[in-house]
């Protein structure tokens, strides 16, 4: 007995884990479709448009978010089903999933127009993504590369997005408030949470070395830039000097933790 539950323990994780991430995939695949209320994600991002939002190349990396998740839950099977090894897994417990299912219903909240529901949901994405930080105890240690591609990456690269992607969330909530503001004006409040945005990636990296989620922000400030590109000067300069200054930070720390780097033994 003192056996086999934590092998029953580990199987509903996986299980989890896995129909979880099944059920995010599908709802992100019919967020382009009109299957929920006749509008598409991109449709209702037209409707409560900030100047925060990027432009939409940006969204491409969900493509490299997804294919890490499922890289991440695959190492998690084969970790189990060849090694018995749960380290990861127990670790992980039901944050992935519940972050997973967050995610999947924002799809729902937002195409309903429930900007509201959908910042909830996302900060409960964000907070789970931060609760794996802690349990997984990413970046913190000298980790094997396997480690590092199969549990580090996928979870460090979707937080760097969702980082973005809560702020533009609440950005578009307060628009949907009728609030685009108030008197520092659209383009000094977007300014404003382009600086906000910089410094959490800046935190990231000085407090849990998570330079990937640095790249995101820099992937994400640069996107910014590009669609205001000719329209608003002063978000480009500021969303550019964002994006150098995280490039910097990245590289210095890149650089003075080189002996530690895995590709380094």
């Amino acid at each position: 007995m003192q056996t086999s539950t934590p092998k029953v323990n580990q199987t509903g994780l996986l299980l989890a884990n896995t129909a979880s991430l099944l059920f995010a995939l599908v709802m992100n695949a019919l967020a382009g479709s009109s299957v929920f209320s006749g509008k598409t994600v991109g449709d209702v991002s037209k409707i409560y448009d900030t100047l925060f939002a990027p432009a939409g190349y940006a969204f491409a990396i969900w493509g490299l978010i997804y294919l890490l998740l499922i890289l991440f839950v695959g190492y998690q099977w084969f970790a189990w089903l060849r090694h018995n090894d749960d380290r990861e897994l127990q670790q992980t417990g039901l944050w992935l999933s519940l972050a997973n299912l967050a995610n999947g219903f924002w799809i729902v909240a937002w195409l309903t127009e429930s900007i509201g529901i959908s910042v909830l949901l996302m900060l409960v994405l964000l907070i789970s993504l931060l609760v794996l930080v802690v349990r997984l105890r990413l970046e913190i240690w000298d980790a094997p590369l396997r480690i590092i591609v199969f549990v580090w990456w996928p979870i460090v690269i979707y937080l760097g997005w969702i980082v973005v992607a809560t702020v533009a969330n609440v950005a578009a909530w307060l628009v949907s408030m009728g609030w685009h503001g108030g008197f520092m004006g659209a383009s000094n409040w977007t300014i404003l949470l382009i600086a906000a945005a910089t410094m959490i990636y800046v935190a990231l990296v000085w407090f849990r070395n998570m330079r990937e989620a640095a790249l995101v922000g820099i992937w994400a400030l640069i996107a910014i830039a590009v669609r205001q590109w000719q329209t608003h000067d002063e978000i480009v300069i500021v969303a550019s000097i964002g994006a150098v200054t995280l490039f910097t930070i990245v590289s210095w720390h890149a650089y003075k933790n080189r002996e530690s780097s895995p590709l380094a033994h």
